[in-house]
C-alpha cells in the first residue's frame, strides 16, 4: 500500500507542477527559453514523476500521504470546475 501511495502522490505532484500550476513556463520564461527548449526533467511529465518518486521513497511515510492528499485534491477540484 506504501508504494501505491508514492506512486499516486508523484504522479498528482507532477501533473500538478506541470499542467494546472504551470511552474514549468513560469521558469521558462525567468530563464528566457523558448517554448520549445527543454527543461528537463521539470517539462517532462514521466521524467519528473520518476525523480518525485525516488525522492518520495526515501521519505518518512507520512510525506507521500500528505502530498497525495494535497495534488490529488487539486487535480480534482481543477477538473471539477
Amino acid at each position: 500500500m506504501d508504494k501505491l501511495i508514492i506512486i499516486v502522490a508523484s504522479i498528482s505532484f507532477s501533473y500538478y507542477f506541470i499542467n494546472i500550476a504551470g511552474i514549468t513556463f513560469w521558469i521558462k520564461r525567468k530563464l528566457n527559453y523558448t517554448r520549445w527548449q527543454r527543461l528537463k526533467p521539470f517539462d517532462c511529465l514521466t521524467c519528473l514523476s520518476v525523480w518525485v518518486a525516488v525522492i518520495l521513497f526515501f521519505m518518512p511515510a507520512i510525506a507521500p500521504e500528505f502530498i497525495a492528499t494535497i495534488f490529488l485534491s487539486g487535480i480534482i477540484a481543477n477538473n471539477i470546475k
